[in-house]
């Protein structure tokens, strides 16, 4: 028999989720140059750039802990799947063969083969892969919050190997006003996490390290203090600090001996040990250095309970980085013998510091800095490990085995079999670990081209070629790329860029590129940027209130600079060249005044407009003008605690606040979507958001991150004219494109899909018809205007993601009822009607706990009386409750100690508005949602 989904006749238009009753929701690495020998002051402003862009001016302090309450919202609304979302599908560009900045790894116990792997990057989130091994190991982030998260270290109960728990922040070079994300926990395995209550009220510390002890009692170190965790209260008493026991409160490291016994050691401080769970600590720093050192790492020897080594970062001068000493103790701590510090360590350990000691040989200890060393002689000798990237974070042996070690970077995951060798020999681990983090990115001009090149953090600035995900090379191969330019007019003319403002150009479509702007260190750190095709003129940020400017870019590559009064004697932080008035550029600056400047293009003769008041104490992020009129002008500001975006239709003689109903968190960028000049596209800190009606304080914008692409930080949003591409350049998951525009402007009048139907979104003015195969794991959506028809031979297979949607081939409109004219709300189709659906039944998992409590909600849509039905297998603690589209608590059904059984709770429907609302079931482990539509 054939399946068709169609237009049904009445008041319903459809988004329609297919899931049948089986249930379907359904190689070379780029050679980064050393970046020369000190670090410290390029890694302090990227930070302070970034802190500046999003700290809360109310505040002073950056309060990352508002991004949950985003993401909530932000899950509120996909759930709660409305009749304007839009159906954009997310490509996955890469780069597959770079990886990321990796502090954490994790061999998971419950493998004995040792294939499960979990690595933390700094802004890619958690990743898991199951076959290490591999020549092309499959990883695969671990829900998409994660993403957002710098995963600074994760454990594993040796009581309980499905207690996991993972640590963020990113201690190192951060500032102290930078929160982060406190700590993480599964109880199953890794399946789901939960986060833990903050440990200092509403705030966490940044979490340095996490440590079991054998007993499986939990430490964590932190920039303010030792903590330990009580299970019977949930808190984090400090037990190791400033005026306890120790002098500092920034503890860089802990260690467990073999014995037992606990290492601990404060920065700027010294070294102690505790020999009854963390309950005192004696110093232990007698024969070490008092003064002229800043972190310390230590290591214990697995097989030596008394052998301890300890290396600390030199301050001797400022900004210095190097190893200051290492030495080494055999009498737990009681007396230390000095060694020698690696000849080729690098200068920036204050920043990458780590310590390992071989399972079976506790003379055999690795020491990383910016390269990594190994010595034989308990630190007398080193032997420096060639093929590896720099900056190393984490080293970690498998248990018991001298040769299997694998080491974090700010490459990614490398991993040894033969670390027993004098000099051993290590593979690249980071194909599909896509976790770099790109500030921008640049398209070729021409219709389809797949050519693009975009600036990321510590990973140089990547030339993208292929269809699909990519393996890059590299235009710049140094340092941190910045801001990137092709002209689109003569795609031969490229410019890429590195940090503090450094420009280089291309005349020869990007085979080599010749400096055209050195470096300033006054300048940003990521120094903002942009390019006019038609002048072929490219403008910079320069010093406090100046712009700099290279004319006649492929000729003469003229400099020159101009100070602008109206910027007020702040650095300007966006630019955008006028889509349509020739030699007008439009400039934001870090304190939130905009001004428009004509003339741009001559030295000393500019004509300079305030768009707004002097400043508004935020950093103007990004600034977008419509190319039907150029008096209309959207900008976006950064900061934590501020409006985030306004509109003007006139010029900036009046402005709106349209961030609407958007959570606090930081924009970083926006654009109009193509052709349209009332919605708007905005790179977020949680993904990439949509509004289908700028209207004023009502605009209600909607998450597109459904589809591909993740709720992670994105930088910048870039679109293609000659065919309607958008590509967005996220700081943790690499380049994603979409070509729904191209799609929706080209839409084919049927389509037949058969065979594999790979991911992606499919469109059809009238028909779509499918005889193929969605694999598992695969994300496909089909959007037709009158059906879309599932052959016999149709096949979804479990764990596809697979929608299709009956919607014409039109931008984002309202869907109006033709009986009443109101915006009607949206149901969902299955392939069997709702009425023919079985409450499935409650399912628990192998350890006993609930996985599915059959939730369901019915009738569904309702207009006067619904009935909530789910079912527990045991005693279980519950929260039912009902939330609006704005994620707001409505109801509440249930909460706390409920026995095993069937229930169906009926509710009276009259008091709620028509529209869509969610119903969620939580328990201290797990969430379910049912969507419940409200018709009146």
């Amino acid at each position: 028999m054939k399946t068709y989904l169609t237009k049904k006749s009445g008041t319903w238009l459809g988004v329609l989720t297919l899931a049948i009753l089986a249930l379907f929701y359904f190689n070379t690495p780029i050679e980064i140059e050393e970046e020369g020998e000190n670090k410290l002051q390029e890694i302090g402003d990227r930070f302070q750039q970034e802190f500046d862009m999003t700290v809360d001016p109310a505040t002073g302090e950056v309060p990352k802990y508002r991004l949950y309450k985003a993401y909530q919202i932000a899950e509120a609304k996909r759930n709660m799947r409305a009749s304007d979302d839009l159906p954009i599908f997310w490509d996955e560009r890469g780069p597959d063969n770079v990886g990321g900045r990796t502090r954490a790894i994790l061999i998971d116990a419950n493998d004995a083969s040792g294939q499960t792997i979990w690595a933390g990057s700094v802004s890619g989130g958690l990743w898991r892969t199951n076959n290490i091994d591999a020549g092309v190991p499959n990883w695969v982030p671990i829900n998409d919050l994660f993403q957002n998260l710098s995963v600074s270290s994760i454990v594993q109960d040796p009581t309980n190997s499905n207690n996991l728990f993972f640590g963020t922040g990113e201690c190192w070079g951060n500032q102290d006003a930078v929160q982060g994300m406190g700590i993480w926990n599964s109880t199953d395995g890794g399946a789901s996490w939960n986060q833990l209550p903050p440990m200092d009220g509403t705030t966490s510390p940044c979490i340095v390290k996490l440590l079991f002890d054998n007993n499986g009692t939990l430490y964590a170190a932190t920039n303010n203090q030792l903590r330990r965790f009580d299970p019977l209260t949930g808190t984090w008493p400090g037990i190791l600090g400033a005026g306890v026991f120790a002098g500092n409160n920034f503890i860089s490291d802990v260690e467990l001996a073999a014995n037992g016994d606990l290492y601990a050691c404060a920065r700027f401080d010294g070294v102690y040990r505790s020999v009854n769970g963390g309950n005192t600590w004696t110093s232990v720093n007698s024969g070490l250095p008092s003064a002229n050192f800043g972190r310390i790492e230590l290591a214990t020897a697995p097989g030596a309970a008394n052998t301890i080594y300890v290396i600390y970062a030199d301050t001797t001068t400022a900004n210095n980085g190097n190893c200051f000493a290492v030495y080494q103790s055999t009498d737990f701590g009681g007396s230390w013998t000095q060694q020698t510090c690696p000849g080729s360590f690098g200068t920036q350990a204050w920043y990458d510091l780590i310590l390992a000691v071989d399972p079976n040989d506790a003379n055999r200890v690795w020491a990383g800095g910016v390269s990594m060393s190994v010595s034989a002689d308990g630190g007398g000798t080193w032997t420096a490990l060639p093929g590896i990237h720099s900056d190393h974070h984490a080293i970690v042996y498998y248990a018991g085995d001298s040769d299997q070690i694998l080491f974090g970077n700010d490459g990614g995951v490398y991993k040894s079999y033969d670390a027993s060798n004098a000099v051993p020999t290590v593979s690249d681990k980071n194909a599909s670990y896509n976790v770099t983090q790109f500030y921008a990115v640049a398209l070729h001009p021409d219709d389809g081209s797949n050519y693009m090149i975009g600036g990321t953090q510590d990973n140089a600035t990547p030339k993208f070629q292929n269809p699909g995900m990519n393996s890059t090379t590299c235009v710049l191969c140094c340092c941190d790329g910045g801001w990137a330019f092709i002209d689109q007019d003569d795609p031969t003319i490229q410019i890429a860029s590195t940090q503090d403002g450094s420009f280089s150009l291309s005349t020869d479509s990007g085979s080599s590129f010749a400096n055209i702007v050195p470096s300033s260190d006054p300048r940003l750190f990521i120094t903002p940027a942009e390019y006019d095709d038609a002048a072929n003129i490219l403008y910079f940020s320069d010093t406090n209130g100046r712009f700099g400017r290279v004319s006649d870019i492929g000729g003469t590559n003229t400099v020159t600079n101009d100070s602008i009064t109206a910027l007020g004697g702040a650095r300007v932080s966006a630019m955008l060249v006028s889509p349509s008035v020739a030699n007008r550029v439009y400039m934001g600056n870090t304190n939130g005044a905009l001004v428009m400047i004509d003339n741009a293009d001559q030295a000393g003769a500019t004509t300079v407009t305030s768009l707004n008041s002097t400043g508004i104490g935020a950093w103007v992020s990004s600034i977008a003008v419509d190319p039907a009129d150029e008096n209309h002008i959207l900008f976006t500001l950064s900061n934590y605690g501020v409006t985030s975006i306004y509109e003007t239709p006139d010029a900036g003689v009046s402005w709106n606040e349209i961030e609407g109903d958007l959570p606090d968190m930081p924009v970083r960028w926006i654009i109009f979507m193509p052709d349209q000049s009332d919605q708007a596209l905005i790179a977020t800190e949680l993904g990439i958001w949509y509004a289908k009606d700028l209207d004023g304080a009502n605009t209600v914008w909607y998450p597109t991150n459904e589809f591909g692409l993740a709720n992670c930080r994105v930088d910048m949003l870039q679109t293609r004219p000659s065919d309607d591409i958008v590509a967005a350049a996220t700081h943790g998951r690499g380049i994603y494109t979409t070509d729904y525009w191209t799609l929706l402007n080209g839409c084919e009048l049927s389509l037949n899909l058969s065979g594999n139907i790979t991911s992606g979104l499919y469109m059809a003015s009238e028909f779509i018809s499918a005889d193929g195969t969605v694999a598992s794991g695969s994300t496909v959506i089909m959007q037709a205007g009158e059906y879309v028809e599932l052959l016999p031979d149709f096949t979804a297979e479990a764990g596809s993601n697979f929608w299709a949607l009956i919607r014409e081939c039109t931008p984002a409109m309202p869907m109006v009822s033709e009986d009443t004219g109101e915006d009607e709300p949206v149901s969902e189709a299955r392939m069997l009607e709702e009425e023919e659906l079985p409450f499935r039944e409650s399912e628990t998992d192998r350890f006993g706990q609930l996985t599915n409590p059959g939730l369901k909600v019915k009738p569904n849509p309702t207009r006067d009386v619904g009935q909530i039905h789910f079912e527990l297998p045991a005693r279980e603690t519950v929260h039912v409750y009902l939330m609006d589209a704005q994620g707001q608590l409505v109801r509440m059904f249930a909460s706390g100690s409920l026995e095993a059984g069937v229930y169906d709770m009926p509710f009276e429907v009259d008091p709620l508005a028509q529209g869509i609302y969610l119903v969620v079931m939580k328990t201290p482990t797990r969430t379910w949602t049912e969507r419940l539509v409200v018709v009146k």
